[in-house]
This record gives structure tokens, sequence and C-alpha cells, in this order.
């Protein structure tokens, strides 16, 4: 009965295709029929095109032949020109060249200076070619215009036979396209003038680039070189790669070729259409004859596959049970095991025969089976239930993270209970150790959400927020911290809700006490990879920076006078030469040796000798103005840098001052003590220096006094 039902298809299908083969060639038959036509009518419009511009080239060519013997037989040759190419739509221009190509005469009534065509292929041609006929040429833009024409043109000879000129007419490629969009070409159709060389003179619809194309080595081209007068075949166009059907015939009166070309598949679409359905209609048949004939061996092939399938699956799932690192039960209404894993069965160390049937008490115990039983009704009644609870497995304390998830038959009534179990006991230590962590770390930890609410806290307190860390949970920041310092977190905030980690400081008064705090703000990130909060790590660094200051401070200041010392002057010392650089006044240097200090801390020991040198660092503060810098650079040698001089005398004066104020006598535990100082001075005024040379330069001048028993000071200029 099969075999019947198929061969019967097999000779439907076999008739139907037959018939379908033999509809498509009348379709291809049709078509080129009707492209044969175009290519006749194409053909005519052309031949007709050129006639009537060499016809006109004819009579010029007569014209000037017959008056070459004249000195003006140019002189009203453009009028002649212009009237001729108004009275022919085909033709745009009528041109006149002398030997040499250059313009005698034209339709345009204008005469461009210094125009010449020698260049142009007709002209050449018929420079070297004295047959009398019209010559066409290949496409090429309008001197004029810039449009594109075709050309024909005529030899023009003396009496002798020799080369006197060209006339030529230039037909215009939009007035064959006028034509040729009156013809129904279809979709992508084609209409083409070709030389009998294969040079491309025409294509409509027009491409730019592919005028004066070369199609001598297409196939359409050798198909006319095999048969010349006209001819039929299906191609796929080098220029945009659409298979047409081609129709081609040459000119009874030139050498040109036309064709004319319809899209194939446009031509076949109403076909493909029709074969389409005809096929569809056919399959549907052949399936439903064949369905019938194959239901029963189907269907008992499909009984036995799903019974292998279903055997199949129940051991690949009961294998993934067994090797689950989880217990996995099932249970029926009466909490009676149905189904018990490997890892089950260790856990309630029980074996797998006895297992099957037993009633969940006996297989876990009466304590912990009284603690499941209220989760377990709840599942019967359709709840899934998740909770955590202690057991003792193997007389070890372990905690267990329970799923109990109800097994409902089609009627919705509880038939049983999948029972899930994950040992969590190392999980559950590890978030211990955790808190514990966090509970005694001495700063602030806390997470904020994406809504910038605090949803945990490890209960420390926070200097900024004004109370408790842990009041702070399912609290904003705006309402734990209020506006002002909100104000300072807003941006890291945000920035840490764009996901970007966050480092800052920022100080608020507490109790009077103005306390810096650390910030630290960690962008956390769910499993999507979207930002879900950040942790919050905030530190109090009061004391640090405190320390930190204190530390920058004895780096740049002389601890017993409170001066500045040698590195903060040779950075003050720079910037002051850049500001003299910038307003061109002048500056100094003095360095000071005190001598006399040895014998003091001889007389009254180093707390006196101390007290002496505030003494001393007091005096020179109180002889400088408060715009100069006074420091201490060594245990007896200070330093004294003046801006802003309008004078080098300034300096001096300075130094005469400084000389006098020091040798009054210091007066200490009711005994006065004198100390000697010795100066030297460097003054910068324009000059390039820097800050080490300015000071070498008033060390070297310190040290030309010190030589000098005469001298208190000297000089030098930078």
């Amino acid at each position: 009965m099969i075999a019947c039902l198929a061969i019967a298809c097999a000779l439907l299908i076999a008739l139907d295709g037959l018939s379908l083969w033999r509809s498509q060639e009348r379709r291809v038959q049709e078509a080129g029929r009707l492209a044969a036509n175009m290519a006749q009518a194409v053909a005519r419009h052309a031949d007709d095109s050129i006639t009537a511009a060499d016809l006109a080239l004819a009579y010029v060519v007569r014209r000037v032949e017959g008056d070459l013997d004249r000195d003006d037989f140019f002189g009203d040759l453009g009028e002649a020109l212009a009237a001729r190419a108004a009275s022919l739509p085909q033709v745009a221009e009528l041109f006149v060249f002398d030997d040499a190509g250059r313009w005698v005469a034209n339709s345009l009534r204008v005469m461009p200076k210094d125009a010449n065509n020698s260049g142009a292929a007709y002209f050449i041609y018929h420079r070297d070619h004295a047959a009398p006929g019209a010559y066409i040429g290949p496409p090429e833009k309008s001197r004029i215009n810039g449009e594109w024409v075709m050309t024909v043109s005529r030899r023009i000879s003396r009496p002798d036979g020799s080369f006197a000129g060209v006339a030529a007419a230039t037909i215009p490629l939009s007035y064959l396209r006028d034509f040729y969009a009156g013809l129904d070409l279809g979709p992508d159709g084609v209409i083409a003038l070709l030389r009998d060389s294969g040079a491309l003179l025409m294509r409509y619809p027009f491409v730019e680039s592919a005028a004066d194309a070369d199609a001598s080595r297409s196939t359409l081209f050798r198909a006319y070189l095999a048969r010349p007068a006209q001819g039929l075949l299906r191609d796929r166009s080098p220029v945009d790669a659409v298979e047409r059907l081609y129709a081609y015939r040459h000119s009874e009166r030139y050498p040109i070729v036309v064709t004319a070309a319809l899209s194939y598949d446009a031509l076949m679409a109403p076909w493909n259409e029709d074969a389409l359905l005809h096929g569809a209609v056919l399959v549907v048949l052949a399936l439903l004859a064949a369905a019938g004939g194959c239901s029963c061996i189907v269907q008992r092939r499909r009984i036995r596959q799903l019974a292998r399938s279903q055997h199949a699956s129940e051991r690949r799932l009961r294998d993934m049970a067994d090797n689950l690192p989880m217990m996995a039960l099932r249970l029926d209404a009466g909490h009676r095991l149905d189904f018990c894993n490997t890892a089950g069965l260790a856990w309630l160390d029980i074996a797998p025969g006895p297992a099957r049937a037993m009633h969940l008490a006996d297989a876990a115990g009466p304590v912990l089976y009284a603690q499941w039983r209220p989760m377990l009704e709840r599942a019967l009644a359709g709840e899934r239930v998740t909770f955590d609870c202690v057991a003792q497995l193997h007389g070890e304390a372990r905690s267990l993270r329970m799923v109990f998830m109800p097994d409902l038959a089609e009627d919705a009534a509880g038939r049983g209970i999948v029972m899930l179990a994950s040992d969590v006991t190392e999980l559950k230590t590890g978030e211990r150790r955790m808190q514990t962590i966090a509970a005694n770390m001495p700063a602030l930890l806390a997470f904020v959400d994406v809504n910038q609410r605090f949803t945990y806290s490890n209960g420390r307190a926070d200097a900024a927020a004004g109370m408790h860390a842990g009041q702070m949970v399912g609290r904003s920041l705006q309402e734990v911290y209020g506006g002002t310092v909100y104000s300072l977190l807003e941006s890291p905030v945000r920035t840490a809700l764009a996901g970007e980690p966050v480092q800052f400081d920022y100080s608020v008064d507490q109790g009077g006490e103005r306390r810096v705090l650390h910030n630290t703000f960690l962008p956390e990130h769910d499993a999507a990879g979207r930002v879900s909060g950040f942790i919050m790590l905030t530190d109090d660094v009061t004391a640090f920076k405190e320390a930190e200051q204190k530390l920058s401070r004895l780096a740049r200041f002389d601890p017993l006078t409170g001066l500045p010392n040698r590195s903060q002057l040779c950075e003050r010392l720079g910037e002051a030469l850049r500001r003299g650089d910038r307003s061109g006044r002048a500056l100094a240097l003095i360095r000071l040796d005190i001598a006399g200090l040895r014998e003091v801390n001889d007389a009254l020991g180093h707390l006196g000798g101390d007290a002496v040198l505030k003494d001393v660092a007091a005096r020179l503060m109180r002889s400088c103005r408060t715009t100069d810098l006074v420091a201490r650079l060594g245990d007896n040698e200070f330093a004294i840098l003046i801006e802003g001089l309008a004078e080098p005398d300034e300096s001096r004066l300075l130094a005469a001052k400084l000389v006098e104020i020091m040798a009054r006598p210091f007066e200490h535990a009711d005994s006065a003590h004198h100390l000697a100082v010795t100066l030297g001075i460097t003054l910068r005024h324009r000059e390039t220096v820097d800050a080490d040379a300015l000071l070498r330069q008033a060390g070297d001048a310190l040290r030309q006094a010190k030589q000098d028993a005469r001298s208190l000071q000297a000089e030098a200029l930078a």
C-alpha cells in the first residue's frame, strides 16, 4: 500500500514538473520576441537620428568643399549651421574645424577663444583616413554645457584629396534616453548602443562610469561576432551583475549594434509564483496522501521511541540526582519516601532497598521530622518553602538549607513533595566570621543601596552622622547625615553608583572638635553586571592628619626659633625669583653668621643659649618688613630674603641696621652678653640665576666678610 502511494505521488510530481518546464520555455520565447522587437525599434530610431545628423553634415561638407578657393568661405557659415541645427531636434550642435583642429564655424553663434579639437578621436580618425563616410565617435561630455553627447562627423577634403578639416554634429544622449523612456522595459531592463569594435556608445538607464566602456570581451559581443545580423542570448551584465535576456540587432546603415535586454528575474517572476503555487499544492497533496499511509508506522515508532526516551530520561535524572552534592527526596502525600538519591541515603544512613516506602519520621528521626512537619504541610498545600535548620548527621551538628516544593497532579490536588537539602555549615561559619570581623572593625562599615539607603551597618559610630551607626539601617544618607554633610557626600555617592570606586576625606565638627574622616566607596554589582549599591568604609583619621601636619611643619620650620628652615627658604626663594622676573624689581639675600653663642652656652647652659637664640630670631624679625623672610640655616647662621627693592642701597641700609641692633647686649639671668654678627649680601636684578646659586653667592660674600677682619659685611652681585 505504501509503495503504491509512493509511485502515485512520484508520477504526479513528474507530470506537473513537465508542465511547468514547458510553460517556462514558452515564457522565455515570448520574452525573446518582445526583446527582438524592441531592438528593431531602437535600431531604426538610432539609424534615423544618425541619418538626420549625417545629412546635415553632408550638406555642410559639400558647401565647404565647394568654397575652399574663397578667402572668406567661412564668413557666413555659422548662420547656416545654426539654421540647420535648429531644424533638427536630434542635433544639439554643428561644428566645422580646419586642418589644425581650430574652430572656424559652429551653430552656437559664439566662437570660444583659442578653441581646438585636434585631440578629439573623430578628428584624428578623419585626419588619418580619407574615407568620405560618416564616423560615429565615442561618447563624450560637451565642452559647451557639460552634457553627454554622441558625435557624428565627416571629413572635409581639398580638391587634391588632402585633409582640409572636419565637420561634426553632436546628438545629445538625453534625446535618445527620452525615446527609450517610452519603452516598457520592465524592472532592470536595459537598452544599449555599441560600435562594431565593442565600444559602448549609449546605455539606458545611463551609468556615467560605464560611458565608452569596452564590451568586446563580453559574452554578448562574442555572440554578435558569431551571428552579426541579429541574435538572442541570456547573460549576466558586467555593469550591475543583473541576469538578463538580450536581443541584439545590427544597424542597416551604420557600424553599430543595438541591444534590448529584459531582466530574467522580472520575466520569470509570474512563472515562479505559479510554479511555487503548483509545487505547494502538489506537495500538500503528496504529504496528505503519504501521511495517511504512514500514520500507523510512524505512530508505532513514536510509541517505541517515547518509551525508550522516557526510560533514558529517568535514568539520566536519577544519575544527575545521585551526583548532586545535596540530599534529594520525593515524598508522597503520606510523607513516605518515593525516591532518595545517593547523598540522601548517606546523610540519613539508610540502605537503598528499605528506603522506598519508608516514612520520613523513621528515616530522619522523630526530632528532625517534628521540625520539618509544618513546612511539609505547607508544601502539600501548594507553597514553596525555604528555610534553614540544624540537624545531627553522624553525630555532628550540621547547618542545612531546606527547599520543599509541591509536586502537583493535573487536578491540583497534593500529589507529593520534592525535598532538597544542602549542607551550608561552612557558609554559615564564614558568615559568622565575617560578621565578627565587621563588628570589631575600628571603623564604620556599611552598605548603601541604589536608593541611597543603608541596608547594613556594623554598629560602629560615625563622627559625621550624629547618631549611632546601628540606627542607620533603613534610613537614607540625607536623613542620617543631614543636608550639610550630605552635600559633601553627594558627588562621591553618584560616582560610586555609576560603578567607579571613590576615596576622599572631609572634616566635620563634633563636640567642638574638628574631626577628619577618610571614606572609601566600593561599588557592588549584581549577577547581570548592574550596580546594586556600594560598600561604605568610614575611618576617623584626625590623629593621623594632625601627626602629618606636625611632620610637615618639622620638615619646613626650625623647631627652636619657629623660623623657616633651609628647605622652606629655597622654596620661597624660587618663588621670589619668578615674581622678580614678572615685576622687574630686584631682590637681595643676606646671610648672617652670629659669633659668641658658644661662650653664651658655656656661661648659661644650653637652655640659656636656646633662650638667647630665640631673642636673636625675635630681633631679626622686628628689624625686617612683614614682606621679608627670616630663616635659620644652621646653629649660628641665619638668612633674610628681601623682595621688591627699588634701589640696591635698601639692602645695605638693612644690613647696617642689623649690625647696629645685634651689637646691643642680650640680657639673660641678670647678665648681659655681647654677640658679633657678620653679613654677606647678594643682589639679583634681571640676571638669570636659580635659588641654589643665589644661596652660594651669599655664602661666598659671608666668607669674604669673615676673612676681611676690617669689614663686618661683604657684597656680591648676581
